[in-house]
């Protein structure tokens, strides 16, 4: 047994007064395909016990998978350690099991494709606070999947004792975590260290003016002093993640990047090198990974001058392994075909979740990596890992298009580079190896403006809505549209011209573009305009639209129910007159920023809707007025008499020429101010 391996078993034994079998906590639900859930070191079946090779484990606990078990803890816990395997009663190569373990819902571990036959794998998890702990197993194969958990034990935090810092799947860094960092849907993150400042200026810029990712979170892990990586990372509104080397700074120490799934909470990755352009859009990748399995890792084909039969191949040719050492280390992989190079790869949490434990138990590749240093043997381990878990997906070259046995041809027009190979464009150009001495043209065209656009912007909650509003449409017909932005002239039909709904487009960039955070509305219906409504404020803390009708719908319920969580918090519905409602608003003293009036269409009532709103809203706030035109209704009539009152009003959507977006209903924008300046 290796070094390694001898002082992680020497921790784990000196912590054994803070360890908690978690055999001995309530088992409290529980789901397997065959048998019962084994306790104790049984397998749950014709009174076996678990035993893998050749080892039997007092405190296992066996899941035939597809199974799923969850045990209370009391949120006492610090980490939740165990190892992961197919019972030795099944074949090598015969079944395989994919690993999870979520703590209060949360996934924090994962190991994937650990097939019969193989060395036991390592799952360690962050569990601080968890009441709940879930482990589950899934399989592509029923038949004979004895998947078990080899002594799964928590990790008890002593009072007043700090968590040590969390580091790599190679050990190589400790990882400096905030103990509040932001959660986000999508990640893209990059590692440099002070003397790359310039190319990752250049990247992240790139990244901001081409990569159309806007609402990603963005993540610079600083390894060694972050403080003259400060200044860029805030200049485009990244995250600064100081590493501690535990070695000296080399190739090697990107083995950060694999682990990014231990120290963030995000859905999905992009990682990538700091020597890298961002040429285009990048969100097709993010897309591919909705289309993959959970385990999918998405990464390109290593692009050198020659072309790599398989791992064996590459592992003597580029990475100078001996043929013995290859025999020795890349057991079972070495004809895996497909070769990669890592300066670009995306995964989903689980994918990086499971990668970084593949990593963590390649020992013996981390001694050959170690035998010779500065070379880049750790993109070796990352081959052999996703060679292991059968993950790799091949990106197309153009998102990793390696300059250092490649030439690109490089046109400049409408001030900005176009790069193409072999008549591709590209969208992301990697200046590795030789590629750091070609296109000097190219370099420090990002870095040097001063004033970027920022991010990561808010989330796209109008894309969001305009998303679950064309699928409720979809069975709901467009009937469901009447009485809404798009009804028609005669109220009981509707019209859609643009399935982009330029119309609602507008409302939404109006209501957020003059800041507002509060917004009243009368008149639900369907709840079309206040969904609309909730987008354009829902990012922004405080966020309400309350909305006033004495109806109540079932196809109103439905449509908030498709919205994202931000804006169904934010949407009030209140079962009252518009009248009434206000009134009692105003009693209760509340306060908006703009108001859509949009319930009865006559002189008499929007007017008094008016003089109540016009309480009700901001000086300066919005009131706006919907059906400005409806065949069924007097309301230019009251819009005449609020301007006779000194309020400014501008008619929309009334013009008599010009392509008509809707059935010319109108709609009716009053500055909550008289004109000449004076308050309300």
């Amino acid at each position: 047994m290796n070094q390694l391996q001898n002082e992680r078993n020497l921790r784990w034994t000196e912590m054994a007064p803070k360890l908690t079998q978690l055999d001995s906590l309530p088992l409290i639900d529980s789901r397997v395909d065959y048998g019962q859930v084994g306790l104790g070191g049984s397998l749950g079946y014709e009174n076996q016990k678990v035993r893998v090779q050749g080892r039997g484990y007092p405190h296992a606990i066996s899941l035939h998978a597809p199974a799923r078990a969850l045990f209370q803890i009391d949120g006492g816990f610090q980490r939740f350690e165990s190892r992961v395997a197919i019972n030795g009663d099944v074949d090598r190569g015969k079944s395989s099991a994919d690993f999870t373990v979520r703590a209060d819902g949360r996934l924090v571990a994962a190991a994937f494709g650990v097939g019969s036959g193989e060395a036991p794998r390592l799952l360690t998890a962050d569990v601080a606070s968890a009441h709940i702990l879930e482990l589950s197993v899934g399989t592509p194969q029923r038949d004979f999947c004895h998947s078990v958990w080899l002594d799964p034990r928590l990790v008890r935090a002593e009072r007043g004792e700090s968590p040590p810092l969390p580091t790599d799947c190679l050990e190589l860094c400790d990882v400096v975590v905030a103990p509040a960092l932001p959660v986000a849907q999508r990640c893209i993150a990059t590692v440099a260290s002070a003397d790359f400042q310039p190319m990752l200026d250049d990247m992240l810029g790139s990244l901001a003016a081409n990569g159309g990712c806007a609402d990603a979170l963005r993540v610079v892990l600083a390894i060694g002093d972050p403080a003259p990586l400060a200044a860029t990372t805030a200049k485009y509104g990244a995250l600064l993640i100081p590493c501690r080397p535990r070695t000296s700074v080399g190739i090697s120490i990107k083995s950060v990047l694999y682990s990014m799934a231990r120290f963030i909470d995000a859905a999905q990755f992009l990682c990538l090198d700091a020597d890298i352009l961002v040429l285009g859009d990048l969100n097709p990748i993010f897309a591919a990974l909705d289309a993959c399995s959970e385990n999918a890792i998405l990464v390109c084909r290593e692009q050198n001058s020659v072309s790599f039969r398989d791992l064996d191949d590459v592992f003597r040719r580029l990475y100078r392994g001996e043929a013995a050492e290859s025999a020795a280390l890349l057991d079972g992989i070495a004809h895996y075909p497909f070769v990669v190079n890592d300066g670009v790869f995306a995964g989903s949490r689980a994918a990086l979740l499971s990668l970084d434990g593949q990593l963590s138990a390649m020992h013996a590749l981390r001694a050959w990596m170690d035998a010779c240093p500065g070379f880049m043997r750790s993109q070796m381990l990352f081959n052999a890992a996703i060679a292991k878990s059968n993950c790799g997906v091949e990106l197309d070259p153009v998102y990793n298009l390696q300059l250092n046995r490649r030439d690109v041809k490089v046109e400049k027009a409408g001030g900005r580079f176009h790069v193409a190979w072999e008549g591709k464009p590209i969208r992301v150009l990697h200046f590795n190896g030789d590629g750091r001495n070609k296109l000097a043209e190219m370099r420090g065209c990002y870095a040097r403006v001063p004033d970027p656009l920022e991010g990561p912007a808010h989330p796209d909650f109008y894309a969001a809505f305009l998303s679950a509003l064309r699928s409720w449409i979809g069975t709901h017909g467009l009937r469901a549209m009447a009485w809404s932005f798009y009804g028609t002239v005669g109220v009981h039909s509707a019209r859609v011209a643009d399935t982009a709904m330029p119309l609602l487009a507008l409302l939404h960039y109006l209501v957020r573009s003059n800041g507002c955070i509060r917004v009243l509305e009368t008149g639900t219906a369907r709840g079309v305009s206040s969904a609309c409504l909730g987008s354009a404020v829902a990012h922004r803390e405080g966020a309400k639209v309350v909305t006033l009708d004495p109806w109540e719908s079932e196809e109103r319920i439905e449509l908030w129910a498709c919205m994202p969580e931000p804006i169904r918090a934010c949407l009030e519905a209140r079962v009252t007159g518009s009248l009434e409602g206000m009134a009692e608003a105003i009693e209760r003293g509340e306060n908006y920023h703009a108001a859509l009036l949009d319930s009865l269409h006559t002189a008499e009532h929007v007017w008094a809707e008016f003089e109540l709103a016009r309480q009700l809203v901001s000086p300066g706030g919005l009131i706006l007025v919907h059906d400005a035109r409806c065949s069924e209704g007097t309301v230019e009539g009251a819009l005449s008499r609020i301007q006779s009152a000194g309020y400014g009003v501008v008619r929309l959507w009334t013009a008599d020429d010009g392509c008509a977006e809707d059935a010319r209903l109108g709609l009716a924008v009053i500055e909550n101010r008289r004109r000449g300046g004076s308050d309300v």
